[in-house]
């Protein structure tokens, strides 16, 4: 059997936004796009308020790139091409055919837009459509019962919460809920993607879907 891939440079280019390659060029754009505080709340890297800070996360995020465990990408406004936030594919398992999508946050703009479904849908339908992946994985902290709300939402099952899994930048030791959604469960999770994508959007009246 062909393992999978996840190979760099990949762009995934959507409706609303566009997943391209993660670069140290986009450090500037991204401290402005996160410079709410609680935007860094419940994720497992520390708070990036300088672009110093940013360069330093995004050339992490490149080393582990080039060791092959994640995949990052810079969340690009389709419309204006201005930065909105980051995501990535992360511990990625190509004898196994699994991957995790996570690292991810947007600019408050961004949030409950229609950027996070498509978004999801983007980085799903790749890892099932292209990579043929067996599996997909989502974390999120315990805490964070908006993040678990819309990963239910995306048809995700919890399958549980790993214990004292992650310490985090301030010392806090994070409980994580686990979610997946497996390749026959693709078709109905993409079904309903598209199905919340396809629905009349504007700024005035955001949907209360994924995103």
């Amino acid at each position: 059997m062909t393992s999978i891939g996840f190979r760099p440079p990949l762009t995934l280019p959507g409706r609303f936004v566009v997943l391209v390659p993660l670069e140290r060029a986009h450090a500037p754009a991204l401290v402005e796009a996160g410079s709410d505080p609680e935007i860094w709340r419940y994720l497992v890297v520390a708070p990036c308020h300088t672009v110093p800070e940013m360069e330093a996360l995004i050339a992490l995020l490149l080393q582990r790139q080039e060791l092959g465990t994640d995949l990052a990408f810079a969340v690009l406004d389709r419309a204006t091409g201005t930065p909105l936030g980051m995501t990535r594919f992360l511990e990625i398992d190509r004898e196994n055919r699994r991957v995790e999508i996570g690292g991810t946050w947007y600019a408050r703009s961004a949030q409950r837009t229609p950027v996070n479904t498509e978004c999801k849908r983007l980085l799903l339908g790749h890892a099932f459509a292209v990579e043929g992946a067996n599996r997909v994985q989502l974390k999120t902290d315990l805490r964070n019962r908006r993040s678990q709300q819309a990963i239910e939402r995306l048809g995700a099952v919890r399958e549980g919460v790993l214990r004292d899994h992650t310490v985090m930048p301030d010392g806090f030791i994070r409980q994580s809920v686990v979610y997946s959604i497996v390749f026959s469960e693709w078709p109905s999770v993409r079904a309903r993607l598209d199905a919340l994508l396809e629905r009349p959007w504007s700024r005035d009246t955001r949907p209360s879907g994924p995103g």
